[in-house]
């Protein structure tokens, strides 16, 4: 063998093995970061998903039951026997409030008005451990299947007459078992969800071939045995066919015993099959670059990566502007509403248009169009320089600010820094029939948060104030406040 083999075959040999760890590396790091990227959007579905049930567990029924019990009217049809009156009363306080079960008991546990479902009468509720108690005068709030609700929240109220003597029972709730209640928290985080009755799947976006809720499903005994012992399990599983990274987590009740299970999953058919692409795509680069030169399979085997890794890196970020986009205004602005909405703090959402850009494209050009967008959005994050305070891209020429904690007085005194701000920049407009540079309107909304309001709510407030504003005459700000629908144009 020549001397030029004896060099070159260990040259090949060691560019391969160094080309294939490389390989190797990038593709077990781009699954790694998928894996904990996946595995942090369960971990978020199930916190969003326990923080629900813990308002409605903490709060929401146990007020309600509390109000209903305490309805002099419906005492008063318990007391005098008057079951036309209770069942007039019941439905009334029924389609007056949000609650989703409302059930009203005699002293013995019986049914005697059942609102949201008036076939199903006179059968006994002593069965549940809130009705039971609450006929001993006591008011229970938990989590508990009934004979035709698999799993709901509920609480019971007593219903004592003038001398405290037990009259019945209330009991309200909200369900859990139901497609709305998976349905919306698929929507919310991404995940498929599913809702538990002991092992038992009672709900779920998971689908079969045929389309049809995949209610047939039964978590495996080693899985529902250690989350029914207060165990979260998380890993990977096979469901309906398919590899999926899943996370089951116990539902408890009063007393702390778990008596179903929340899942929340994402199916990995898509991240397989882009590593198996990473892993065609790179072998066969790596046999084409091995041909020219070892430094440049190295070289271009790291350049793999990169385009890759940006683009993961920068799903919140607006490709024109560099600010955030769309994406991230809608995901944070609902974690932010649901933060704030716990210490009752105020969250003020201003929605910000440039004046008449289409003229500004028309005379100048798109190019330039696109500049003049992007020294907005600098001018935009300049003036809102507090941490929690972000700005977005919300489309075209509309931008959206978020302050977070932020009053009335604070929101005015950022619309007026924007609007200052952008004035500085000092761009040049002549199709502007307002100024000789360029402007913005700003259309503002403070509320304090509650965990019933959406981001959408926000938005449309905000975008009224803005329609306001041009037509009040643009380069100005009006101001509405969400919880008083009051409205104000200022500049």
């Amino acid at each position: 063998m020549s001397v030029r083999f004896r060099i070159l075959i260990p040259m090949i040999v060691l560019a391969i093995l160094v080309a294939a760890s490389v390989l190797f590396s990038n593709i077990v790091r781009f699954s790694g970061f998928v894996d904990t990227s996946l595995e942090n959007s369960l971990e978020r579905a199930l916190t969003e998903i326990k923080n629900e049930i813990n308002v409605l567990d903490d709060s929401v029924a146990h007020i309600a039951a509390l109000f209903f019990s305490s309805d002099s009217e419906m005492i008063n049809a318990m007391d005098t026997e008057d079951r036309n009156a209770l069942l007039d009363r019941s439905m009334y306080l029924y389609n007056k409030t949000s609650v989703e079960m409302f059930v009203v008991t005699d002293k013995t546990g019986r049914v005697i008005a059942r609102p949201h479902a008036p076939e199903f009468q006179k059968y006994y509720l002593t069965f549940m451990r809130s009705v039971r108690s609450a006929l001993l005068g006591t008011p229970v709030t938990t989590i508990e299947g009934g004979a035709a609700v698999n799993l709901m929240v509920c609480s019971s109220a007593p219903i004592l007459n003038e001398h405290s003597e037990v009259l019945g029972v209330v009991l309200v709730g909200f369900r859990l078992d139901t497609n709305e209640f998976v349905d919306k928290h698929k929507q919310i985080t991404g995940c498929e969800i599913a809702v538990f009755r002991g092992s038992e799947i009672v709900a779920t976006t998971l689908q079969n071939e045929d389309g049809s809720r995949a209610l047939n499903l039964i978590a495996p005994p080693y899985i529902s045995e250690a989350v029914l012992a207060g165990v979260t399990v998380s890993g990977s599983d096979e469901i309906l066919g398919h590899n999926m990274l899943v996370i089951y987590a116990p539902i408890t009740d009063g007393d702390g015993n778990a008596i179903g299970m929340l899942f929340a999953g994402h199916f990995l058919d898509e991240k397989d099959a882009t590593v198996q692409t990473f892993v065609t795509a790179g072998i066969i680069i790596t046999a084409i670059l091995l041909a020219v030169s070892v430094p440049i399979i190295l070289f271009v085997s790291g350049r793999i990566t990169n385009p890759i890794n940006k683009r993961l890196d920068q799903v919140y970020y607006d490709a024109l502007t560099g600010i955030y986009n769309r994406r991230y205004l809608d995901e944070t602005l609902k974690q932010t509403i649901q933060t704030l909405s716990r210490s009752k703090g105020s969250l003020s959402l201003l929605m910000i248009d440039i004046d008449f850009f289409k003229k500004y494209n028309d005379t100048y050009g798109h190019g330039e169009g696109d500049k003049c967008l992007k020294m907005i959005a600098d001018a935009l994050a300049k003036a809102t320089p507090r941490a929690d305070d972000f700005v977005a891209r919300y489309g075209g020429e509309e931008f959206v600010v978020v302050l977070p904690n932020s009053d009335e007085e604070a929101a005015r005194f950022v619309a007026n820094k924007l609007i200052e701000s952008v004035e500085n920049c000092n761009i040049p407009h002549e199709g502007s029939d307002i100024a000789a540079h360029v402007t913005v309107s700003v259309g503002a909304t403070t509320s304090i948060a509650e965990h019933t309001q959406k981001g959408d709510d926000y938005i449309k407030r905000a975008d009224e104030m803005l329609y306001k504003s041009k037509q009040g005459g643009r380069n100005r700000y009006s101001f509405e406040e969400l919880d008083e629908r009051r409205y104000i144009n200022d500049r």
